[in-house]
C-alpha cells in the first residue's frame, strides 16, 4: 500500500486501457459486510466526503445492510486505486481522504449502547489519537476489541505500540498474516501463534494458500484454505475470512467449525474482482452457516 495525492490516482486510472470498476471497499468496511451478508447485526463508524462518491460508498453500504455513522469531512472521500495482476496479486494507492479527519471528538456522538464488539483495522493506527479513543472507549465500556493487523507496513511502523496495547490486555483478539505475525514477535509462525495467544482471547496467524492457525481458551485449530477453481484477486480475502470466524463464533460456533466458516467465505471473494462477493456465493455460503 502506498500513500498518493488525488491527482496521482487520476493519472494513474487515466493510463488505464481497458478501464477500471467502482466499488465500496476498506478493510474494515469490507469485514462488517461480510457479517451483514452472513446474518450478523453491524454498524459501520467512517468519515466521508462531501462529493458524489461518498454517496455512492454510503448508499451501497446501506443497500448491504449496514447501519452507518458516517459524518462528513471537508476533503474528498478516500479511494484506492486497487491494481490486480494477472497472478491474483494486488498493489494499492490510497488517497485518504476525509477519512483522515477522524478525531476523538466524533466519538461524542456515538452510542456504545447494544455493542457487543468492537473491531478496528490496522491502518487506523495512522490516526494514533483516534485509534486511542476508540480503544480507551471500548475499554471503558467493558466491550472486547478485535484488532486485524491490516498489513506488514503497519506492524513495522507500530510495533512498540501493539506490544505495548497487548501487554496491558486492551485487545480481545488480533488477526495477523504470516508477514505481519513475524513483524511483531520475530518469530515463526507456530511460535508467534502462543506468543499473542498469552495476551488475547483470539489469537489468529493466517497462512495464505497454507490455511490459518487459530487459538482460543487453550485449544489451538489448524483451518485448511477451502478449495477453489480459480484464483482471480486476492483483494478483501482476509477481510472476508474474518467475517466468517466473526460470525461464526458469534453464532456459538466452536473454533474449527468458525474457521471453516472463514475459509469458506474468504474462497468466494478471491474467485472475484474486488471485494464484492456475489448473491450465488453468498447463497452458497449460507448454506453451510
Amino acid at each position: 500500500m502506498t500513500l498518493v495525492d488525488p491527482p496521482d490516482q487520476q493519472a494513474m486510472l487515466a493510463s488505464l486501457a481497458n478501464g477500471w470498476a467502482e466499488a465500496p471497499g476498506g478493510s474494515a468496511c469490507n469485514t462488517l459486510v461480510g457479517l451483514a451478508h452472513l446474518g450478523s447485526s453491524a454498524r459501520f463508524l467512517g468519515k466521508r466526503g462531501p462529493d458524489a462518491v461518498g454517496d455512492r460508498l454510503e448508499a451501497s453500504l446501506r443497500d448491504a445492510g449496514l447501519a452507518l455513522d458516517f459524518p462528513h469531512g471537508s476533503t474528498d472521500t478516500g479511494t484506492v486505486l486497487s491494481l490486480v495482476t494477472p497472478d491474483a496479486q494486488r498493489t494499492m494507492f490510497t488517497s485518504l481522504g476525509s477519512s483522515a479527519q477522524f478525531s476523538p471528538s466524533d466519538l461524542d456522538a456515538y452510542s456504545w449502547n447494544g455493542v457487543g464488539l468492537v473491531y478496528l483495522e490496522g491502518y487506523l493506527l495512522f490516526n494514533t489519537p483516534f485509534f486511542d479513543a476508540v480503544l480507551a472507549k471500548a475499554n471503558a465500556a467493558g466491550i472486547p476489541v478485535i484488532l486485524d493487523c491490516g498489513s506488514f507496513d503497519v506492524v513495522q511502523i507500530f510495533r512498540d505500540n501493539l506490544r505495548e496495547i497487548l501487554g496491558q490486555g486492551r485487545l480481545a483478539g488480533l488477526l495477523a498474516n504470516e508477514d505481519e505475525s513475524r513483524a511483531l514477535t520475530e518469530t515463526d509462525p507456530e511460535h508467534s501463534l502462543e506468543w499473542i495467544a498469552q495476551h488475547v482471547d483470539l489469537a489468529v496467524v493466517k497462512l495464505g494458500s497454507r490455511g490459518a492457525l487459530l487459538a482460543q481458551g487453550g485449544k489451538q485449530v489448524i483451518a485448511p484454505v477451502a478449495s477453489v477453481s480459480k484464483v482471480l484477486d486476492t483483494t478483501g480475502a482476509g477481510d472476508l475470512w474474518a467475517s466468517g470466524l466473526i460470525h461464526g463464533l458469534d453464532r456459538g460456533y466452536d473454533l474449527a467449525r468458525a474457521a471453516h466458516l472463514a475459509s469458506v467465505t474468504a474462497a468466494e471473494v478471491i474467485q472475484v474482482l474486488g471485494a464484492q462477493i456475489s448473491p450465488e456465493g453468498w447463497e452458497r455460503i449460507r448454506k453451510v452457516v
